[in-house]
């Protein structure tokens, strides 16, 4: 009816029973519950500190989301981050200055605005919103790392988060920036800010950015029920071999 081939079909089944796993789970635990069994991971200690440091100097952080389309493959790690930023705007509220949010993606830029506008007022401070507080810094890589780190090493900047689809550019930032931590979908990226930042996200580390920033309940029953197919897809293939096996060694018995 749809006219997918057999791989097709396997991932929209693995869809639905992740779906219905994870409203499941979100309907018989509690967030609480949910959020207090994620493995402590660095990185958002370390985010944690930076934003405690920026209220104390009176500073900023700087909140970097890349240059992934948002409609292709490259656009799921700034997904990600979009995610992550209105609770990360309101934590920074906090402080004395907004954050700094910059991107290189025009399609990321339209989506941010509505959540920097929205995590503003519910932080209760509608006013700290501006327009100039989200900036396109460079569509091209070398743009892009250039604008980004001119934009962290602005006077009034604490720290930055940098989130989102990064390639090499990263190495920029991370010159420019104080103190950097962030994670990335781009195995260079990654290797930049793992040898040059304070800390970094490691493969899908990245897209669980949206449970551990509490944005939403159904974020950590995610990672539950991804980790339950996990481990049924283990124990299945297990009793495969198992049976296997068995009925290759009967056989060869007769």
């Amino acid at each position: 009816m749809l006219g997918l081939s057999p791989d097709g079909w396997l991932a929209l089944t693995a869809l639905l029973v992740l779906g219905a796993g994870m409203g499941l789970l979100s309907l018989l635990f509690s967030p609480e519950r949910l959020y207090s069994r994620l493995r402590p991971l660095s990185v958002f200690r370390r985010v944690e500190i930076g934003l405690a440091l920026a209220m104390e100097e009176g500073r900023r952080l700087h909140y970097t989301l890349g240059r992934g389309d948002l409609l292709r493959p490259a656009g799921g790690a700034s997904w990600a981050g979009l995610s992550a930023m209105a609770p990360l705007v309101r934590s920074a509220m906090r402080g004395d200055a907004p954050p700094l949010v910059s991107t290189g993606d025009p399609g990321v830029l339209a989506v941010a605005h509505p959540s920097l506008r929205q995590a503003c007022v519910q932080a209760r401070a509608p006013e700290a919103y501006s327009p100039e507080g989200l900036r396109l810094v460079g569509v091209e890589a070398a743009s892009y790392g250039a604008g980004a780190a001119l934009a962290a090493q602005g006077e009034r900047q604490a720290m930055t988060f940098v989130l989102g689809h990064v390639g090499l550019e990263a190495a920029l930032v991370a010159d420019a920036a104080p103190r950097l931590v962030g994670g990335t979908d781009h195995p260079v990226g990654q290797a930049v800010l793992l040898a040059t930042g304070d800390d970094a996200l490691i493969g899908e580390e990245v897209y669980a950015v949206g449970a551990y920033m509490r944005t939403h309940p159904m974020h950590a029953a995610g990672l539950w029920a991804q980790d339950l197919f996990r481990w049924l897809l283990a124990a299945g293939l297990l009793i495969a071999g198992i049976v296997t096996a068995i009925s290759r060694l009967a056989a060869g018995l007769h």
